[in-house]
């Protein structure tokens, strides 16, 4: 396939991302321009949809894309706030093979999105701490310390920030047995039984009854 024709397919509305997923996976030209795409063209159904592929096959086959680990990384810095979710989705998939813990040069950059401008971002942030955590060991105590703080970490509403504990208290719920001292997150859990977010007051009423807290 050429690579114009290629980028032409991947612009359509209904375009077929496992097609593509498996394109860029099996051919490494392929690869580079939908990553290259992703990264410079400025029209939003190329470079979203790139995304949608290369966040997919590197879930799949993450040593493939950390090749591109620092064209990607600076995106965590860009104007474009779906630009900045891409570096958080893509290298939290990229961390798993992250041999030479790259990671910790640009870590500060990455925790700082949990408070990004645009609040969806930093919802999309705390989701993707959960792969930090199965990946970088030596990262777990701050994540745990940063979603327990997260009403001080966050300068979003208390609405959105009742919205986020969701996802914190799902987080806590996938690493709670793995947790030597869970006092913090019990009592974060009893905290949130009465949240503004019927998510979250859902969520932490399952979570009490199912740790006897």
């Amino acid at each position: 396939m050429k690579m114009t024709e290629m980028i032409e397919k991947i612009a359509e509305k209904d375009f077929n991302i496992d097609e593509f997923v498996q394109l860029a996976i099996n051919d490494e030209n392929a690869r580079n321009e939908i990553v290259n795409q992703m990264l410079t063209n400025t029209a939003i159904m190329v470079y979203y949809h790139c995304y949608y592929v290369v966040e997919k096959a590197s879930q799949k086959q993450p040593a493939m894309f950390y090749p591109y680990w620092d064209e990607i990384t600076p995106l965590l810095d860009h104007e474009n706030s779906y630009h900045r979710d891409f570096a958080v989705e893509i290298i939290g998939n990229l961390t798993k093979v992250d041999q030479e813990n790259r990671f910790a040069q640009i870590e500060e950059d990455y925790f700082s999105i949990v408070n990004d401008e645009k609040f969806m971002t930093g919802h999309c942030c705390v989701k993707n701490l959960l792969k930090i955590y199965r990946h970088k060991p030596a990262q777990r105590k701050r994540i745990l310390e940063t979603l327990l703080d997260i009403d001080n970490r966050c300068d979003y509403t208390e609405k959105q920030k009742a919205v986020l504990k969701a996802d914190v208290l799902a987080i806590f719920d996938t690493v709670y047995d793995e947790v030597h001292e869970p006092e913090e997150i019990n009592t974060f859990i009893r905290g949130e039984v009465n949240s503004i977010s019927p998510k979250t007051r859902m969520k932490a009423k399952e979570l009490v009854k199912k740790y006897s807290l």
